[in-house]
C-alpha cells in the first residue's frame, strides 16, 4: 500500500480559488484525516455571506485550482 504525503495545511490558513473574479477568500476551519485515509479540509468563506465547503487537503495544495492567501503580520 502506498502512503500518501499529508499536506500541511491548518486552521486559519486563507485561500482563494483560482480563476475567480471576485477573489472571495475561504478559511481552514477544520482538518481530519477520513476513514479511507485521506485528509480533508472544512472551509469558511471570510466574506459575511457565510458558506462552508468541504473538500480533500490535496486538492486545497493543487496550485492548479488554489493559491494561498498570505496574510501581512
Amino acid at each position: 500500500m502506498v502512503k500518501l504525503k499529508v499536506p500541511q495545511v491548518q486552521p486559519s490558513d486563507r485561500f482563494t480559488k483560482v480563476g475567480e473574479s471576485h477573489g472571495k477568500i475561504w478559511e481552514v476551519v477544520e482538518v481530519w484525516t477520513a476513514v479511507d485515509g485521506i485528509s480533508h479540509v472544512r472551509l469558511r468563506s471570510c466574506d459575511n455571506l457565510g458558506g462552508l465547503i468541504t473538500i480533500a487537503a490535496g486538492v486545497l495544495c493543487d496550485l492548479n485550482f488554489w493559491r494561498v492567501v498570505r496574510t501581512a503580520e
